[in-house]
């Protein structure tokens, strides 16, 4: 690896290639587990629902300390590949592993298959994707300490996961029906996935190349105990600052999608239409990523968030004046992708940012700690925030199984779907609006080069 200073190398075509391919290569894993695993679990299998959301919910606790941990440890990795490309290879294989496992549920009895749901699911998501997920978001910084190239590089892995998720989510459910349907099938469907997802993630590891060393840029290096790297996090108020507007931006994310079914269903009678309200809420997250390619090149991450975001206020604000126009709805929905979009790629190099910062006020450099734990953060955030609004449906008197709803729980729907997003998206706002390290970054980059060229000259 090139001298950490070393801001001026430009970053390779062939590097951005490699970043939209590491994104596309962790769809696979992490869509499966969202969108059809508990579908196969539930309908494929016929494993109670009740006991998979239980094993879902303790496994959430675990994926959320396994973050800061792995993170750590990737960031304590030294080897003539660099510090994250060592994993980059190491975990590919492992992907396509964790993607057939979850498929390959042997026939067992109740309990022993909830103990193999448990140990694959854990195994896939907790240890496996998260290993995966924090070494790829913490690759650019170690490739480049350019907050511009940095951004640009973001960008790229967004636009992959963009591209894979629509092909996985559209294509899934028709290739396993059309070959049966059955366990067989999903299985099959696996085999393809895992093994595109190896080809992606090798394919990032050979076409990147880390140039930030961090042993040149910090005196302790990888000798910082554990607890000590967690106690800068802590006090990163700008990483405080980013995980506050990711976990706010999945509250408008939970109640907008996970309610959209319902508000079709009981509120604008037709179940059908969620499927729309869910494609106007995807697909243009896809157009975003390349829409965003120049702007992070002329403009401030917080210009950027912030006119998403008001655009998604917008969205918030006509879905409450109009809720039953649906041709409204649609174009309030596609406002709130806007801001969506904007936050989900903005907010890591708002992070990456925050990593000089914290190396600045506090001499520790945590790298693939800090994206660990900010991942820890949104996972149990967003596990709250589906955990209340699934708590004020029920208490409101809702039920799936019901001919007809109370009045209390259209009631309820109506409110999650309407005015949740629009709560949630005025406290992120809130937190834009006192984010000032755009401001401060160049200055604080000045001081660190004057630090580490002083520390150098001593040697």
């Amino acid at each position: 690896m090139q001298n950490g200073a070393n801001l001026q190398e430009k970053i390779l075509f062939r590097e951005k290639l490699g970043m939209l391919l590491g994104g596309m290569g962790g769809v696979p894993l992490f869509a499966i587990i969202t969108a059809f695993l508990v579908y196969f679990y539930t309908n494929v299998m016929g494993i109670d629902a009740g006991a998979i959301g239980v094993i879902i919910l303790v496994s959430k606790i675990f994926d959320g300390i396994s973050d800061i941990v792995f993170g750590n440890m990737i960031d304590k990795t030294r080897s003539k590949l660099g510090v994250c490309r060592p994993w980059v290879f190491r975990i590919a294989i492992f992907v396509a592993v964790a993607i057939i496992s979850l498929f390959t549920v042997p026939r067992i009895g109740n309990v022993g298959q909830l103990v193999y749901v448990f140990i694959s699911y854990n195994i896939s998501q907790t240890i496996i994707y998260t290993i995966l997920l924090v070494t790829l978001t913490s690759l650019p910084t170690y490739m480049t300490r350019d907050s511009v190239q940095r951004s640009s590089l973001f960008v790229w892995s967004f636009i992959g996961q963009g591209v894979m998720t629509a092909i996985v989510s559209s294509v899934t459910l028709q290739i396993v029906n059309s070959i049966g349907g059955d366990q067989r099938a999903w299985i099959l469907a696996g085999i393809v996935y895992a093994a595109i997802g190896v080809v992606c993630i090798l394919s990032t590891g050979f076409l990147c190349k880390e140039r930030v060393n961090p042993d040149e840029l910090t005196k302790e290096g990888q000798k910082v105990p554990f607890i000590k790297v967690l106690k800068s996090i802590l006090v990163n108020k700008y990483w405080m600052q980013v995980l506050l507007i990711v976990v706010f931006g999945a509250g408008v994310f939970a109640a907008s999608s996970m309610m959209a079914t319902y508000y079709s269903q009981y509120v604008l009678g037709d179940v059908n239409l969620a499927g729309m309200l869910n494609a106007a809420y995807t697909v243009p997250l896809i157009v975003i990523g390349f829409l965003l390619m120049p702007l992070v090149q002329r403009f401030q991450k917080r210009t950027i968030i912030l006119t998403g975001v008001l655009i998604q206020l917008f969205g918030c604000i006509l879905a409450i004046i109009f809720p039953a126009v649906f041709p409204v709805l649609l174009a309030a929905t596609v406002m709130k992708s806007v801001g969506q979009g904007c936050g989900a790629t903005m907010y890591l190099p708002m992070l990456s940012d925050a990593i000089e910062y914290g190396h600045w006020k506090t001499g520790i450099r945590s790298q693939a700690a800090l994206m660990g734990a900010n991942g820890a953060g949104q996972k149990v955030g967003q596990g709250l925030i589906s955990a209340v609004l699934g708590g004020i449906m029920s208490f409101a008197g809702f039920s799936g199984v019901a001919a007809t709803q109370s009045t209390s729980a259209l009631s309820s729907i109506s409110a999650l779907f309407l005015y949740i997003p629009l709560a949630f998206t005025l406290l992120e706002l809130l937190v834009i609006g006192i984010y000032d390290l755009d401001k401060r970054y160049p200055q604080i980059m000045e001081e660190l080069l004057k630090r580490e060229a002083a520390a150098t000259e001593e040697e």
